[in-house]
Parts: structure tokens; C-alpha cells; sequence
């Protein structure tokens, strides 16, 4: 054996008969081995030694009556293998404030504050250890330079690990269980960085951090704990990644006191009262979270919180899935709230919020609903089969674009008391009472909305206050198309087409005052010679820029009169183009021709109704065999003596499996060309992408390029349309835009980019809704308002790092 090896054996002659004593005998570098037995002695290592077990882990038990059982009084010093207990009701077993201390494989107990103290310069490297005491804390650090490795705190009277002060501490793979306070405990400017860490059955919050503590923690599970899972209340950096909480008495996380966590890919399920709660001006990011089966409501936002959401999925909660109340403004993108007994949204209590991308399916209650002087936005929703209304407004504003609402239990839309909408291209569709109500009390505007095979009216307006409809389509609805309850000059509808409905519609003071009006009589069918100024026609032609689809268009409007006209005397039909290619960047005005040129061929008696059914790739292709054939059919069918559009309709011929494997597109087109052959003179098929793509596309199949022989060019905007159209913009919206903002406007339309990336009209009105958001900001804190600065947008207002 080494000089450097000393051992101790109680038994006479073998070695030390204590381990203090062979402290003293040993120098720095030494390793102590100790033999199986019990030690009533405490350790001072006063030199960097090793002390190890000499039989393994378990064998050695060193016990301190009084003061703690380990000190270390040197710059380092190993433990291995040792069980360590403290008596003493007011020491920790071990206590560090110099040096490194290292553990391996040890147990330590205590009955005090603490069981392991690392402060000062002091820290202790724990690996494959655990840690027990019923009294108190399991860990306490409040030193730099800490690390739990592979280590087990258990059955803890308080906190199972706590970073106070200025303490750090990395922690791995470890597990804290039946901690009668938090399992890790932070405050003060604490910071932890903890990996692969498992938290069960804590009293208190799993994971607490408060004051200026910082953490980064990494798939750290809490699963049963009697209290919250992740209680953040820190001004201080914290990060959690893939982590998860099931089982939870309260919130699953509650985020509060200023906090801004940025939280990724976390789990939450079976939790009390909400999922997640962000309070107290909490703020921060949410990414790829999903929060489930919650008894109680999902993700709350309360008490002015501003938190951001990307990609969150919450489902089976007993109450809202996503409440936003006291004046708070969260923005949530890509929303998914599935099964929830309440609202799958409930808005109130003056707050804002925006959401973007929202999927809704199957909830209790309505799919949206606004209230207590809410003002909201909500972009790119689908509302699909909710027990109340789809969308419900009461003494709240809600503007909707973008939207379908389905299969609502009640109303699609319910306007009530109070309740101020604007809804601007959105479908609703199937539900049980009427499309979209207006209720006693409520104001609102429809705009570009189409209101199909509902139950009741397509629009039931039984306000009196201002309401505007404009360039809506009501068809199939088993009421009326749009009925007017009470007598009032304050609904104003603008090209509204009425098709198909079971009851006549009813609209206007002199109709409502009178009862149902009776039938009019039958317009004279549409010419080129005499047609109503706000005709479709008319409205194409008036509209900004497009001079060559308008020469095109009109081109065909004639070639289509005039095949009329040869058929009426005998003669036979000259050639034209039936179906079309629509070729040209986003935003270009390709739906709205679309639109227009349907309901002019219904005019002309071409088409039966004229209406557009609008789809996209994946409203053709299915993922499995056959289903794709189905698929288009039913999509095909349902556009029948209308227009079918199918916009990026390239990404059908992107495939070169030749609808095999997992693409379908080419079934899709070889089903397209079969029901476009046999229904020839029942619809309209246009097809629409980007100029180069749709070149490939007619390329794709022998029989596109004969099928769609005429091709027109949208082509962009110039900057002076585009201003046009945020004057147009304005103008529907009894906005202004003075001389100065639209030279700002013109210049930022010159220089920006004209790529793939380029909105065209979607872009001015993005302009026009940055314009008269920045405007209620800069009123907001004005002395006086007047009614002409509530209407004046001024360069001021133009920011273009927002569009």
C-alpha cells in the first residue's frame, strides 16, 4: 500500500481507529480509506484528502451529535461512499464556505435548517448522492460554483433545493421527491441552470423562482404536486425548454410580478384552476406549449399581462380554453383550443389582445366571445362546431378577417347589446340560427363576407344603430338573406348578392314598417347597352389599376353577349375561352375579378348563381388513396353554376411521383380535367398562382393547356394605385389621409421590394391598419380630440418597421 494511502479500522492495530485522527496524520493528496462501521466523530478536513468507504457505498456511517458532521476548512477535499448524518436540530450535516467539497455516491442527513450549506467562497460537486431531512431544506447554496449531479433529495420538511443571494448552481439528471415546501427554491439574484430533473410530490411549488433569480431549466418534470408546477416571479432571466407538469393541485405555471420567461415546447396537463396564468404584468414568449385536460380554464392572461404565443394547443380544460381579462393585451399566433367546456376564447374586462391563426373545434360554449369593454382583433380563424355561438360580441369590439365560423350550435356570429364588429372577409356557414345577428343595441360592418346554408337568416339585423354590409353574399341560407326586424335608415348595404335563400329578403324602412314586402319584380337581364351602376361590371371596372385584366375581362363579358346573341338569331357560338389562368403576384386583385367576373356571367345568364367557391391544394388532395378523387369531386360539385377558384393551384403539379406515395396533386388534376369536360357548361374553373409557377402548372397534363387557353397577367400595383387603395381603404372607414402622408406613402411604395414577399393590396391595407392603430395610440394621450382629428391619418402615423 502507498505512502499516501492511510486507512482506519477501529479493530487494534489495523490503521487509525478514528477518521479525525487520520486527518491528522494525512497530507494534501492522501486518500483515506475507512472500514465498515459506525463514526460518531466530526470531519474537518483541513487538507485536499479523499475519504472513501473502503466496502462501498452504505458501509461507513459518520455521525455528528453535535455541530454538523463535515466541515471543510481547505481549498478541496472527496467524500465517497460515506453516509453522513448531523444530530443537532440547528446544524446542517455539511457546511462549506471554502474550498470545493466533492461527493460521491454519499447519503446525507440532518434534522435542521439544512442538510447540505455551501456559502462564501465555499461549494460543494455532488454526484449519485442523496440527501435527506425531514426538517428542513435539502440544498442550500448561496456560493458560486455548485453542481448536483445524478443526486436524489428526498423526503424534505421544507425546500428541497434552495439558491439564495448570489448562489449558482447546476443541477443534472436529478430528483427531488416529497418536498414539504418548493422542490428548487431561487431568490435574490440566485441562477441555476438544471437539466433532466424530475420534481414529484412537492408541497409548494415545484419550481419557484422569485426576486432577481435566473434559471434555465431543461426538460424538468413535475409531475403531483400539491401546488403550482413553475411559479415565476422573477425580474431576472428565466428560461424553460421541454419541460412538463402533470398533476398539479393549482396553476400548472403562473408567471406574475413583471415576469417575462420565455417558455418553449412545455406540457401541461391535469392541472387545477388554469393550465397556465400569466398575471401581474407578466409578459414574455410562449412557444409549441400545450396545456390539456385542466380543470378549470387552460392559459389565463390577467392583471395587464402582455405575453406572446406561438403555436399553443390547449384542449379538454372544464372551463375557457384561453381567458384574457383585466386589461390585459396578449397576442397569441397559431392557437389550436380543441374540447374545452367553455368559450375556446373568452375576452373581457377592457382587455385587448390580437390572434392570429387561430383553429378552433368542438367547445362547450361559443368559439369567441367578447365582452366587458374587450376590444380584440382576430385574424385567420376557423370556428368549427361549438355548442353556443361561433362568435358572440357583447359591450366589447371584435374585428374579424379571415375567418370561417361552421357548424355553430346557435348563431354564427351573435352581435349583442352593446357589441361593435367588423368583419371583413369571412365565411360563415351551417349554423343553427342565423349566419350573423345583430342583436337590440349593436353596431357593426360586414364587409366582403359570405353567409351560406344556415339554419336561419344569413343576416338578422335586429338593431337600430348604424350597420353597414358591404359586398356580401348570402346564399342557401333557410331564411332570408338578409331580414331587417325593425325600421331604421341606419343599415346601409352596398352590393349585396342574395341567392337561393328559402324566404325572401327584407331589408329597408318602408319593407320592415310593412311587413314582408312582396315579390318584385323580375330584373331585365344584364346588357352591354344598359346596366345599373353598381352592377358587377361597373364595380370591376371602377377598380384601382388592372387596366389590362379590365380590358380582358371586358373582352370576354363581350365575346359572352355576343355567343348570346348568335344563339338567340341561329347562329352558332363563336370560339372563347371558358376557363382561365389568373397569373400574377399576391395581392393583385385575382379573387376579387374572380368574384366579379362570376356574378357578370350570372348577369348574362351563363352561369346559373355566379358564386365563388374558393380552395386551395389542400382542399383537394387527400392523404390517401382514392381520397383525393372525393375530394375534388365534392369541392367540384359544390362550385356548379358558379366560379371554382383554386388559388396556388401550381403546388398541384409540384409532385413528380405522378400521385403516388404521399402526393396526390396529379389525381387531383386528372379529376379536375375529367369534371370540367362533363360539366362544360354548368362552371367556371380559373386557376391562379404566380406567373412562372402557373407556366409549369399548364405544362403538368397534355389537356391543361387546352382546358385554360387564355391566361391574364395581374400585374403589380404601381405606388400611386397603392395609395389609392389606403385612400379607398380610409374612405370605408371615415378615415382621411392628408397630402403629406400620402407623399410619405408613395415613397416607402417606391422603394420597398417588389419580390415574392410583396402583398400589393394586401399590403396598403396592412398600411392603412398600421396607420389607424398608431393613430388611437397617438390620441390616446392628446388633451382634446375632435371628430376631424379622429378622422385624419397624417404621416406621423406611418411606421413602416410595423408592416
Amino acid at each position: 500500500m502507498g505512502h499516501d494511502v492511510i486507512t482506519v479500522n477501529p479493530a487494534a492495530g489495523r490503521g487509525h481507529r478514528s477518521i479525525s485522527d487520520a486527518l491528522t496524520a494525512a497530507v494534501d493528496g492522501s486518500v483515506i480509506l475507512v472500514s465498515t462501521g459506525q463514526y460518531y466523530e466530526t470531519l474537518v478536513l483541513t487538507k485536499a484528502v479523499t475519504i472513501t468507504a473502503e466496502d462501498g457505498p452504505g458501509s461507513v456511517r459518520v455521525v455528528a451529535s453535535s455541530g454538523p458532521a463535515v466541515v471543510l476548512g481547505t481549498d478541496s477535499g472527496a467524500l465517497s461512499g460515506l453516509t453522513i448524518e448531523a444530530q443537532d436540530q440547528e446544524s446542517p450535516a455539511v457546511v462549506v464556505t471554502d474550498g470545493q467539497l466533492s461527493f460521491t455516491e454519499c447519503r446525507v442527513s440532518a434534522t435542521a435548517w439544512s442538510a447540505v450549506y455551501a456559502t462564501g467562497r465555499g461549494s460543494v460537486l455532488m454526484r449519485g448522492c442523496e440527501v435527506r431531512n425531514p426538517v428542513g431544506a435539502g440544498v442550500v447554496v448561496t456560493s458560486t460554483g455548485n453542481v448536483l449531479d445524478s443526486c436524489q433529495v428526498l423526503e424534505i420538511g421544507t425546500s428541497g433545493v434552495v439558491i439564495a443571494e448570489h448562489g449558482e448552481l447546476a443541477m443534472r439528471a436529478c430528483a427531488v421527491r416529497d418536498a414539504g415546501g418548493n422542490g428548487i427554491c431561487l431568490n435574490g439574484h440566485g441562477r441555476i441552470t438544471v437539466t433532466d430533473t424530475t420534481i414529484t410530490r412537492a408541497t409548494k411549488p415545484a419550481v419557484a423562482i422569485e426576486q432577481h433569480a435566473g434559471a434555465v431549466a431543461t426538460r424538468v418534470t413535475v409531475s403531483d404536486t400539491q401546488g403550482i408546477g413553475f411559479y415565476l416571479a422573477s425580474s431576472g432571466s428565466v428560461l424553460v425548454e421541454e419541460g412538463s407538469v402533470s398533476g398539479a393541485g393549482a396553476e400548472g405555471v403562473l408567471v406574475t410580478e413583471g415576469c417575462a420567461p420565455v417558455l418553449r415546447r412545455l406540457r401541461v396537463e391535469r392541472t387545477r384552476d388554469y393550465g397556465c396564468l400569466f398575471s401581474g404584468r407578466a409578459a414574455g414568449t410562449v412557444e409549441d406549449c400545450e396545456v390539456r385536460d385542466v380543470s378549470g380554464v387552460g392559459i389565463g392572461i390577467s392583471e395587464r399581462g402582455t405575453a406572446e404565443f406561438t403555436r399553443a394547443s390547449v384542449s379538454s380544460c372544464s372551463k375557457a380554453g384561453v381567458s384574457v381579462e383585466g386589461s390585459s393585451d396578449p397576442f397569441f399566433r397559431r392557437l389550436r383550443v380543441v374540447g374545452c367546456d367553455g368559450a375556446a376564447i373568452d375576452v373581457g374586462d377592457s382587455s385587448r389582445g390580437r390572434f392570429e391563426n387561430v383553429e378552433i373545434e368542438r367547445c362547450g360554449g361559443s368559439g369567441i366571445a367578447v365582452s366587458g369593454s374587450a376590444r380584440t382583433s382576430v385574424t385567420g380563424a376557423s370556428v368549427r362546431g361549438t355548442a353556443n355561438s361561433g362568435v358572440l360580441v357583447r359591450e366589447a369590439a371584435l374585428a374579424l378577417s379571415d375567418c370561417e365560423i361552421a357548424e355553430s350550435g346557435a348563431d354564427g356570429v351573435h352581435v349583442g347589446v352593446g357589441g361593435e364588429l367588423t368583419a371583413a372577409r369571412c365565411r360563415v356557414r351551417d349554423s343553427k340560427a342565423s349566419g350573423c345577428l345583430f342583436d337590440v343595441g349593436s353596431t357593426g360592418v360586414l364587409e366582403e363576407s359570405e353567409f351560406t346554408t344556415n339554419t336561419g337568416d344569413g343576416i338578422a339585423v335586429n338593431s337600430e344603430d348604424q350597420i353597414r354590409v358591404v359586398e356580401c353574399l348570402t346564399r342557401d341560407n333557410r331564411g332570408s338573406g338578409l331580414r331587417q326586424t325593425r325600421p331604421s335608415t341606419e343599415l346601409h348595404v352596398v352590393n349585396l348578392r342574395s341567392t337561393g335563400n328559402a324566404v325572401r329578403d327584407a331589408h329597408g324602412s318602408a319593407s320592415v314598417a310593412g311587413g314582408a314586402a312582396p315579390a318584385a319584380p323580375a330584373a331585365p337581364a344584364a346588357t352591354a347597352e344598359h346596366r345599373p351602376p353598381s352592377d358587377p361590371l361597373s364595380e370591376l371596372n371602377s377598380l384601382v389599376g388592372l387596366e389590362g385584366v379590365k380590358r380582358e375581362v371586358n373582352s370576354l363579358v363581350n365575346l359572352n353577349l355576343m355567343a348570346k346573341k348568335r344563339l338567340e338569331a341561329g347562329l352558332s357560338a363563336p370560339p372563347m375561352a371558358r376557363h382561365l389562368v389568373f397569373a400574377g403576384a399576391p395581392g393583385t386583385g385575382k379573387t376579387t375579378v374572380a368574384r366579379l367576373y362570376g356574378a357578370i356571367l350570372a348577369d348574362l345568364g351563363v352561369l346559373r348563381s355566379g358564386h365563388l367557391v374558393e380552395v386551395a391544394r389542400a382542399d383537394l388532395v387527400a392523404q390517401i388513396i382514392g381520397g383525393t378523387a372525393i375530394k375534388t369531386t365534392e369541392v367540384f360539385t359544390s362550385a356548379l353554376g358558379g366560379v371554382l377558384f383554386i388559388d396556388e393551384a401550381y403546388t398541384l403539379s409540384a409532385g413528380q411521383n405522378g400521385g403516388s406515395g404521399p402526393d396526390f396533386g396529379r389525381e387531383a388534376i386528372d379529376t379536375l380535367l375529367k369534371l370540367m369536360e362533363d360539366h362544360r357548361e354548368d362552371v367556371v374553373v380559373i386557376a391562379a398562382g404566380y406567373s412562372a409557377q402557373m407556366e409549369e402548372f399548364l405544362q403538368a397534363n397534355p389537356g391543361l393547356e387546352s382546358r385554360f387557353s387564355r391566361t391574364i397577367e395581374f400585374e403589380n400595383y404601381s405606388p400611386d394605385e397603392l395609395v389609392t387603395i389606403v385612400r379607398l381603404h380610409c374612405r370605408k372607414h371615415d378615415y382621411r389621409l392628408d397630402d403629406a402622408a400620402a407623399e410619405t406613402l408613395a415613397d416607402y411604395f417606391d422603394r420597398i421590394p417588389k419580390d415574392g414577399t410583396f402583398g400589393n393590396g394586401r399590403t396598403s391595407r396592412k398600411v392603412f391598419e398600421v396607420m389607424a392603430d398608431r393613430q388611437a395610440t397617438r390620441l390616446a394621450v392628446a388633451d382634446v380630440v375632435t371628430a376631424a382629428d379622429m378622422t385624419l391619418l397624417n404621416a406621423e402615423d406611418f411606421d413602416e418597421s410595423m408592416v
